[in-house]
């Protein structure tokens, strides 16, 4: 009798070698441990009192246009604070599963490494896109429409500063997982995390550094704000597309990581 004769009577089924196999599982986990209990609910009070609130309170009425600077104060702050924000949310979750030895176990399932990063980066950058950056997002916009906004501001404009903004967020998502990966340490990683955001932030006070800055990920924080009246420079998609490509970098550096990791 063959091989796959005797896994059937076995009632197993053969294991399939694709390399985002078992991808669902960690993925809805993910979901649940977020949205499957009450603390998304904190989650959204916290970074609705991070970003909408202030950028509301802090603009004086006094100030010409408040519409606008809502939403261009919004992205500012936002940018800043949910950047940390997410390195502080996804700086454990790799290391805690190493240190509990949870993952011993989840990778002596049928389950790709490369599978356990995406799916993780991928339930974190929904939670990150709905809760943290969504909804704030969306109430922050009603608010500049109540206190008016110049019939130039589109919306289109807002949500292409959105989108930088949630790019952003993206590579700083993927960059704790690698680091994750690599790292046995949560104030390893917190901290390396945190030196290349804000390092990369300060590329204005350096004279040489000056010139490449809007062509890096660091630039989309005031490609944003910009994005919102209506200016987009050609430097922006080179930024977008460096931030892109760095992202996809540090997952795949993370998912080989992963693969020669010793357990």
């Amino acid at each position: 009798m063959s091989n796959k004769s005797d896994v059937r009577q076995s009632g197993l089924q053969p294991v399939s070698n694709r390399w985002l196999r078992g991808f669902r599982p960690i993925y809805q986990k993910e979901l649940a441990h977020w949205f499957g209990t009450g603390r998304w609910i904190s989650q959204l009070i916290i970074w609705m009192s991070l970003t909408a609130v202030p950028a509301i309170w802090m603009t004086p009425s006094s100030v010409t246009n408040r519409g606008v600077s809502f939403l261009t104060l919004f992205l500012w702050l936002g940018s800043t604070l949910l950047s940390i924000g997410t390195i502080i949310l996804v700086q454990g979750t790799i290391i805690e599963e190493k240190l509990t030895q949870t993952l011993i176990w989840i990778c002596s399932k049928p389950l790709s490494r490369a599978a356990f990063i995406l799916a993780k980066f991928a339930a974190y950058a929904i939670f990150i896109g709905s809760i943290a950056l969504g909804v704030p997002a969306i109430f922050t916009y009603f608010a500049a429409v109540f206190a008016g906004l110049p019939s130039q501001i589109s919306l289109l404009n807002y949500l292409v500063g959105v989108c930088m903004v949630y790019l952003l967020l993206l590579f700083n998502l993927a960059l704790t997982l690698m680091l994750g990966a690599i790292f046995n340490r949560v104030g390893a990683v917190t901290a390396i995390a945190l030196f290349v955001f804000l390092g990369g932030a300060s590329l204005n006070s350096n004279p040489q550094l000056r010139r490449i800055e809007p062509f890096t990920v660091w630039a989309l924080q005031g490609d944003a704000t910009a994005a919102v009246v209506g200016l987009f420079s050609n430097e922006a998609w080179i930024a977008i597309s460096s931030t892109i490509m760095l992202t996809v970098l540090c997952l795949m550096v993370a998912v080989w990581w992963m693969k020669h990791y010793e357990l």
